[in-house]
């Protein structure tokens, strides 16, 4: 039996040779971005988060600032407001706790803000790298000197994504992890897979229905790789310290082989147990190696 993406093989000529013309320092640069992008996008959420926390906070504030001066092996505490300094006596802790806190809260408000014009400068450098080739040959004087030749991957993809699949549907009761675009999974780390998948724009399907031979399996997900258009899929396995589990994923993994799907070719394999739980880090690793 043919293995299910190979009638893909021949899809989108151009995007295939392009990649030849790239040299390996350039593509390894880009892959980088990527994933950079990626966890540069987390980052300035986190930012965006924790600088309205601290805007909150700012009408708790007393008027002025706190200066702390040593005298000796001692240390005296001002109050600078109006243009005027005054001592504040130990009495007054509270305020120059408050005053204290302000002064944290503006002095990590400014070094928030200059990471955040620095995340979104980088976010917008990779946004460009991203789209130049595409830019470059969507161009319609390229397209007229094609003749047709130049298969446009974005509105296949976009198709593919829209198009209805037979889902599993044992065990709905399962799916209680909040995925991307309103989708419900059966575990964190397929959470994982199906966040970082969304996040960089590889378009995939979850649990879709697949035949092999006698066999029916509903692959974690059946995924399309971006500029080439095969199949490839991915199957986590988050149960390996149970014996009979592993017993049925080495008999699923038999089937996969027998029927053309093949590790590290087109198929893609994680595992887990409860000592050594997957990861982020590790999904971002493998959607780099195998499409980006």
């Amino acid at each position: 039996m043919a293995w299910v993406g190979e009638k893909n093989e021949c899809l989108y000529p151009m995007k295939a040779n392009l990649a030849i013309y790239e040299n390996r320092k350039t593509r390894e640069r880009r892959n980088n971005m990527f994933v950079n992008y990626e966890k540069i996008k987390s980052r300035v959420r986190h930012i965006e988060d924790e600088l309205k926390q601290l805007e909150k906070r700012e009408i708790e504030w007393p008027q002025g600032e706190l200066i702390c001066a040593k005298n000796g092996k001692n240390c005296k505490w001002y109050l600078k407001r109006n243009n005027r300094t005054v001592y504040l006596p130990k009495k007054e802790r509270e305020l120059a706790q408050k005053l204290a806190r302000k002064k944290y809260c503006l002095l990590r408000t400014r070094e928030l803000k200059s990471e955040l014009a620095a995340c979104r400068a980088y976010m917008k450098k990779a946004e460009k790298a991203v789209n130049f080739v595409e830019k470059k040959i969507e161009n319609t004087e390229y397209e007229k000197l094609l003749g047709g030749w130049l298969c446009s991957v974005n509105k296949e993809l976009e198709e593919w994504k829209k198009e209805s699949y037979e889902k599993n549907e044992a065990h709905l009761e399962n799916l209680n992890i909040k995925g991307t675009g309103g989708k419900y999974l059966r575990s964190k780390s397929e959470a994982m897979i199906d966040k970082i998948l969304n996040n960089v724009g590889v378009p995939f399907r979850y649990e879709e229905k697949l035949v092999l031979g006698d066999a029916v399996f509903y692959p974690d997900f059946t995924i399309k790789h971006p500029r080439t258009g095969k199949i490839y899929y991915w199957e986590h396995f988050g149960m390996m310290d149970n014996s009979e589990y592993v017993n049925r994923a080495c008999q699923k993994i038999k089937i996969y082989c027998n029927c053309g799907i093949i590790p590290s070719v087109n198929l893609i394999l994680t595992y887990e147990t409860k000592e050594h739980p997957f990861d982020m880090d590790s999904a971002e690793q493998i959607v780099r190696e195998y499409f980006l």
